[in-house]
């Protein structure tokens, strides 16, 4: 075991006094509404709040909260579309000492039941009926929010704007001040069991990792954008760094978060100065540089692997904002370490040092600090570290371990990332040493997506492989019937299953169908084997090989891929190339059969190559169908597709995890 420098006790003595002194971010948030209660606070969805009108709007929903049983320890599901509401929803409960989950409408369902089945859960918040909920045993407490307006809680009498938080706290039964260890959010993320598991995080460490971003993000006053969506941790970062310091807060809806433009538009329309993005999600940004205005000083890029290319291109696209790179799963409280002021020189980009506060070790198998350049695996102490998973002991001993380099009861988090300390004293990534992947920010376990293939009834074994046609992290199913011989389901009835049970990052590009499944020598799957059968790169479908005319191509329905006379077949044929396989019906969502923002720049240049400026990139995600892009083409050049019907396509956004 390494022993500690005099100097690195002392640090450690003093950063345990600031964990037991620091305000919470509730008690920062409050004083800053008093300090500047005429400052907008936040813009969501084309409202805005002032600081004085969030805290007030937070006081009304925390008595309905209250009135429906919410109260210190408990927690408060948000089942609510991003808007004005359900960021006044994930205060209200701060506010009453409970804990929130965002889980949004458009979530597998899968996630909604753990959460329930893993917490003492007190009131689901919700906009009108909500299917996921029929059916479930001992459903809690639900505050349906339909028709209400994030203002309708600032009518007279509607705010409780004379309880202080004492008050507020007393009522529910508690402390003035919830203890620092009292749970402030759960994050439900992927289960490499196949059952998604929730973490749960602690007040102490939410106000540990808001406390240190000043000395990055700076001191003036910033109007600070996020690029994501409620439910995924990496958005608390900015929200409370702005609610902390009396900063603006603004997030796009559900429509602007899926346009390049429409986000782009939202910082020109409210000057942004601080983006915090997933890279997957910033290289379709850089695209349409730009639009993006030039108040913007600093770019905060997070959830992926941020890679040489990136760097350069956002120097060279806007050199006159600062790069910054974080990194840290969901279990060590938002991100653990930062490298600011990326260089386009370096050959490969650092994950950073440990935020102030934070601690960083890589590790051997017997817990012992590796050199200098060695690789080993990264452990993340202090009081960044969660609680744990929810109503899920054994899983939190078995990744939450115990701390050998501090004091008696403290813990560390094995991270499952393999690292190595550089010259520099930055920590370098180099992957992961189990079957977790990255698609677009979300956390992926590669088990959880095969136990949830292998819950339908035709299918025996589910291998999941991750890919990297094109530079993009891509899964591909490869599956064996339940029967030898029998017949296998479409890949529309596959992704509609597995829609059931995941994240639409987490649901395979390509389905592949084995009459067995290679092994190795240890009688297990063999991934490298199976990694030989991947798609080369966009262009090649399912099973039938390059896009030639006919085969799986051909089965997308009439004026399929291989009709390029008509224009829905030319269209097809097109995002056969652009996906990799011709899978796509003609009302399938670009997104849900392995469309992303990035693929959707190379769409529009394929589109706009064969119909010249018919189509511009944005309407690409409102139109987001085989059949609509067919209709807006021809009806712009004065026909209607052959053989066509008018079936709407669905409209599913697409989601980014920080």
């Amino acid at each position: 075991m390494a022993h500690e420098t005099a100097d690195k006790a002392a640090e450690r003595a003093a950063g345990q006094s600031r964990q037991a002194e620091r305000p919470s971010v509730w008690e920062l948030f409050r004083r800053q509404a008093a300090r500047t209660p005429d400052t907008t606070a936040l813009a969501v969805g084309g409202t805005e709040l002032t600081y004085a009108e969030l805290d007030a709007a937070s006081a009304a929903f925390a008595r309905r909260l209250r009135e429906r049983g919410a109260s210190a320890g408990r927690v408060v599901c948000v089942r609510l579309e991003q808007n004005a509401l359900a960021v006044t929803a994930m205060l209200a409960a701060l506010r009453i000492g409970a804990a929130w989950a965002v889980v949004e409408p458009d979530q597998p369902p899968s996630r909604l039941r753990a959460l329930l089945a893993d917490t003492d859960c007190a009131v689901v918040v919700v906009s009108g009926p909500d299917s996921a909920l029929e059916g479930l045993p001992d459903v809690p407490e639900r505050l349906d929010v339909a028709g209400l307006d994030v203002r309708g809680l600032l009518a007279p009498g509607g705010a409780d704007k004379a309880a202080g938080p004492a008050e507020e706290a007393g009522r529910a039964g508690g402390h003035a001040e919830p203890s620092p260890e009292t749970p402030a959010y759960v994050v439900c993320t992927s289960g490499s069991t196949g059952t998604p598991k929730g973490v749960m995080v602690s007040r102490g460490s939410l106000a540990a990792s808001i406390e240190p971003r000043t000395e990055v993000y700076g001191e003036d006053h910033a109007v600070c954008l996020m690029a994501m969506r409620a439910s995924f941790d990496g958005m608390l970062g900015g929200m409370f760094w702005s609610f902390c310091n009396g900063h603006t807060l603004v997030l796009p809806d559900e429509k602007q978060l899926k346009q390049v433009h429409g986000l782009a538009g939202l910082a020109e329309e409210y000057g942004a100065t601080h983006l915090i993005v997933v890279p997957s999600y910033y290289r379709a940004l850089l695209k349409e540089s730009r639009l993006l205005p030039e108040s913007l000083r600093l770019v905060v890029v997070a959830g992926e692997a941020c890679t040489p290319d990136l760097v350069r291109d956002h120097t060279e696209r806007l050199p006159r904002a600062v790069l910054v790179n974080e990194y840290g799963p969901t279990e060590t409280t938002i991100s653990c370490t930062v490298e600011p002021g990326l260089d386009p020189s370096w050959s490969r980009i650092p994950i950073g040092r440990p935020w102030r506060g934070a601690e960083a070790r890589v590790l051997d198998g017997r817990l012992r600090e590796v050199a200098p350049g060695v690789r080993g695996e990264l452990y993340i102490g202090g009081p960044f570290v969660a609680l744990g998973y929810a109503g899920q002991p054994g899983r939190t001993a078995e990744r939450f371990v115990a701390d050998p380099f501090g004091p008696p009861g403290s813990r560390m988090y094995r991270t499952g990332d393999i690292a190595h300390v550089g010259e520099s004293g930055s920590l370098h990534y180099h992957g992961r040493s189990d079957q977790q992947v990255k698609i677009r920010g979300a956390r992926i376990e590669l088990g959880e997506v095969e136990a949830a293939l292998e819950r339908h009834p035709a299918v025996g074994q589910a291998v999941v492989v991750c890919g990297n046609a094109s530079g993009e992290p891509r899964l591909t199913a490869f599956l064996t019937p339940v029967s030898p011989g029998g017949d296998m389901p479409s890949w529309s009835d596959l992704r509609a299953h597995c829609w059931e049970f995941l994240v639409e990052q987490a649901v395979p590009v390509h389905f592949r169908t084995l009459r067995s499944m290679p092994l190795n020598s240890s009688g297990k799957a063999d991934r490298t084997a199976l990694r030989e059968l991947l798609p080369s790169d966009a262009g090649e479908t399912g099973a039938s090989g390059p896009l030639d005319g006919g085969g799986a191509a051909g089965k997308s329905g009439a004026d399929g891929p291989g009709a390029a006379a008509g224009t829905t077949g030319r269209v097809a044929e097109i995002w056969a190339a652009v996906l990799g396989h011709g899978e796509a019906g003609p009302n399938d969502n670009f997104f849900a059969v392995g469309g992303s923002s990035l693929r959707v720049i190379d769409l529009h240049k394929q589109l706009d190559a064969a119909w010249p400026g018919v189509l511009r990139v944005g309407e690409l995600f409102d139109l987001t169908t085989v059949h609509a892009q067919a209709e807006a083409i021809t009806g712009r050049l004065g026909h209607r597709p052959d053989g066509e019907d008018d079936g709407p396509g669905e409209d599913l956004p697409a989601a980014y995890e920080l």
